[in-house]
């Protein structure tokens, strides 16, 4: 599956959606030397959290300077558990980490946090060389119970203490390791104290469970593979450059490892978007029902991607002469779009699709499941034999096909649009709210274009998400704008 596609929830139908989890931004400006990084890192952070708040999966208790602050909101939210992202946190797959987090919880109910353990010993950093250990601040997933049945602790920050050195307890790391030598599957205490005269991020954290004889255990690494972080701190001013200028491999090769593997993947990923082509939708076919109101759909204004428009013309209904207009940046899922409609029957689409696997590059999707991924089309549309009946219906309609980049020519859109007459729907699936355009256009600059787009949504029935990924339903009857970061 590419993760990298998903905005909505059509791979994530058996996720917990009980909504036990507020999740706060932790904000690290302060220590971030460059306005630009500073801010795109809380954009990003944010973007990923809001896949998860829109999935029910998570409450947003907003951004603030110190953990503290973002449990005791969590609390006021009455939840039970809290995530806390550091700001270039990426949680780009964000729902599996809840669900792992949540499990976790579960088959340890009486856990206080867990979170990256950094044995300072083992690590050898100069700044912190002999520290006591931590937790590092990028994530964290909190009991809140267990931190109120604590005493409610602050989060300290690294710390040197050389006049007055801290009495903590001695622990006792596992032989095991998860990353590095400097990353033990657990932390526990031991029996006496030491003197430390420098603590780490979370080391008062550590010293508190070590005496209450609680074990903190470490992310496995099916949770470390959910995210990244940017280490935004890190040489921020090259971060920048290479922000949208991800093939600079010049500036790229100064990056540290995370930062440099997540703008390579970025980088690799916006290449073979420019012909990327979506035989199956990431969202659900038919999340959004019926909203004609009985009418039957004239003129379907699409995506051209997967079969959502075929979805939406059959709960809506359409007639012989309803025309399907086909829109797309990239002109390659046209030609997808064209080349289905002359030659494939509405049978084995697996089969189709492995003949000609080797001239579309096929998003979301691989030659050893396209049989699955065609089985759970047909089910949603009541089986093969209703689904072929569909289809033998859809192709002797009318199809047009545009190039248009909705983003910056919706007029060339809506001037189409407003030439046509009749019960008119348009869908413009997650473009608005797509990874990439997010990354690489700031969402004032965003809002601008929506708003253009907004602007011209008359006598129009519409699917879709705006581009603060709300259903475009309700974004047009509204006044919603994007998070803002003080």
């Amino acid at each position: 599956m590419d993760w990298n596609s998903l905005s909505v929830d059509r791979y994530y139908e058996d996720l917990d959606g009980n909504n036990d989890v507020g999740i706060g931004i932790l904000d690290i400006t302060r220590d971030i030397d460059n306005k630009f990084v500073a801010k795109r890192t809380l954009d990003m952070t944010y973007f990923y959290i809001n896949r998860m708040i829109k999935m029910n999966l998570c409450s947003y208790v907003g951004h603030h300077k110190t953990v503290k602050e973002i449990l005791e909101l969590a609390i006021i939210e009455g939840k039970k558990y809290c995530m806390v992202a550091c700001q270039g946190l990426l949680l780009y797959r964000g729902p599996s980490l809840v669900q792992k987090s949540l499990q976790y919880a579960e088959n340890n109910p009486e856990f206080f946090v867990i979170g990256h353990i950094m044995d300072k010993q083992g690590q050898h950093h100069y700044l912190t060389k002999g520290a006591y250990p931590g937790l590092h601040r990028q994530y964290l997933f909190v009991n809140l119970n267990k931190w109120v049945e604590l005493g409610q602790p602050d989060f300290d920050e690294l710390g040197v203490f050389t006049d007055r050195p801290r009495k903590y307890r001695n622990v006792e790391y596992s032989k095991e390791k998860i990353h590095s030598e400097y990353t033990p599957k657990w932390v526990k205490g031991a029996e006496g104290y030491m003197q430390s005269t420098i603590t780490a991020d979370g080391s008062n954290w550590i010293n508190l469970a070590a005496e209450n004889n609680i074990t903190i255990d470490n992310l496995d690494n099916d949770m470390r593979e959910c995210k990244v972080f940017l280490y935004p701190y890190n040489k921020p001013h090259i971060l920048e450059q290479v922000w949208l200028d991800k093939t600079n491999d010049k500036l790229v090769d100064q990056l540290n490892y995370s930062q440099k593997a997540w703008i390579r993947k970025l980088g690799y990923q916006e290449e073979i978007e420019k012909n990327r082509v979506y035989a199956f939708n990431t969202e659900r076919l038919s999340g959004e029902g019926i909203r004609t109101n009985g009418k039957h759909i004239d003129h379907l204004f699409s995506a051209a991607a997967g079969f959502k428009p075929l979805a939406i013309l059959n709960a809506n209904g359409f007639h012989e002469g309803t025309t399907v207009h086909y829109f797309d940046w990239c002109e390659a899922s046209l030609n997808f779009k064209k080349h289905l409609l002359e030659t494939w029957d509405g049978y084995d689409l697996d089969k189709w699709l492995l003949e000609h696997d080797l001239t579309y590059n096929f998003s979301s999707t691989y030659r050893a499941n396209y049989k699955e991924f065609w089985q759970q089309e047909l089910k949603e549309f009541g089986g093969s034999l209703a689904f072929q009946r569909l289809w033998s219906r859809y192709k002797t309609l009318k199809h047009e096909f545009h190039v248009i980049d909705i983003v910056t020519e919706s007029n060339k859109l809506f001037d189409l649009i407003d030439n046509v007459h009749g019960t008119k729907v348009l869908w413009t699936t997650n473009i608005w709210s797509s990874e990439m355009l997010q990354w690489n256009v700031q969402p004032e600059e965003l809002e601008m274009h929506y708003k253009k787009f907004k602007s011209r949504i008359k006598n129009l029935i519409v699917y879709g998400h705006d581009y603060c990924a709300i259903d475009l339903n309700d974004s047009i009857k509204g006044d919603y704008t994007h998070v803002r970061f003080a």
